[in-house]
C-alpha cells in the first residue's frame, strides 16, 4: 500500500501523464479518473457539462486536466507540516496575521474519494468568522491564511496531520449534519486508516476567498 509523500509524487507523474495526453492527439476512448487530478477550479460546472456534447465533453474535460496539472506544479510549501498552497488572486487590502479577526468564503474537497465536494460558502450570510491562532479551525487554515490580504483567493492542500481531527469540530464545516456525518465517517474511517490509507484519506483541498481583515 502506497503511504504518505509516495503517493502524493505518483498522482502528479499521473497528472503530467494526463496532461500530455490530453494534448492534440488524445483518442475518443481515453479516460482518465479525476481522483488522480488535484481537482478542476471551484467554478466548474457540472450542469453545462451533463448537456455538452461527447466532443465538448472531451474538450472541457482536457480543459479540466490541464487546469488542475498546472494547479498541481504549481503549489510551494508553506511551513514544516506539509502545508501546501497557490495564490489564484492576491489580494490588496489589509494582511491576516495573529490575533485579526478574518471573515472568509470557502470550499472544501477531499483529495481521495473523486475529489468530493463537502461543504462550500460563496455567499456573505454564511461566511466564516474567526479570530486567526483562536483554535476553532483546522490547523491547516490557521497557518496558511497569515500573509493573505483581504480580496485574495488562495488554494491549499492540507494533509491530515493539520487537517479534521477526531472529537474535534474544528470549522471549516458543512452546515447539514449528514454531512458532517459522512465527512467524519470518510476521513476517520479505522479499518481504511489500518489499511494504510490515511495519508490521502484525511487530506483535504481547501479553497479560500478573504473578504475581509479586522486588527486584532
Amino acid at each position: 500500500m502506497l503511504r504518505g509523500t509516495t503517493a502524493m509524487r505518483l498522482k502528479r507523474w499521473s497528472c503530467l501523464a494526463a496532461m500530455l495526453v490530453a494534448l492534440p492527439f488524445r483518442s475518443a476512448s481515453f479516460a482518465v479518473s479525476r481522483r488522480w487530478l488535484l481537482l478542476a477550479p471551484v467554478g466548474a460546472s457540472a450542469p453545462a457539462f451533463a448537456q455538452a456534447t461527447g466532443r465538448q465533453k472531451q474538450a472541457q474535460f482536457n480543459a479540466d486536466i490541464l487546469k488542475s496539472c498546472v494547479l498541481v506544479l504549481g503549489m510551494k510549501d508553506l511551513g514544516s507540516r506539509g502545508l501546501k498552497f497557490i495564490d489564484l488572486r492576491p489580494g490588496k487590502g489589509a494582511e491576516a496575521m495573529e490575533e485579526s479577526t478574518v471573515r472568509i468564503q470557502w470550499s472544501g474537497r477531499l483529495y481521495s474519494k473523486q475529489g468530493w465536494t463537502y461543504g462550500r460558502c460563496n455567499e456573505p450570510e454564511c461566511e466564516l468568522r474567526f479570530k486567526v491562532g483562536d483554535g476553532t479551525t483546522i490547523a491547516g487554515l490557521d497557518e496558511g491564511i497569515r500573509g493573505m490580504r483581504e480580496g485574495g483567493y488562495r488554494r491549499f492542500l492540507i494533509p491530515p496531520q493539520i487537517a479534521y481531527q477526531e472529537g474535534q469540530e474544528l470549522q471549516p464545516l458543512p452546515e447539514r449534519d449528514d454531512m458532517k456525518r459522512r465527512l467524519y465517517s470518510t476521513v476517520f474511517n479505522k479499518i481504511r486508516i489500518a489499511n494504510g490509507e490515511g495519508a490521502t484519506l484525511g487530506t483535504i483541498v481547501l479553497d479560500v476567498v478573504l473578504k475581509r481583515v479586522a486588527s486584532a
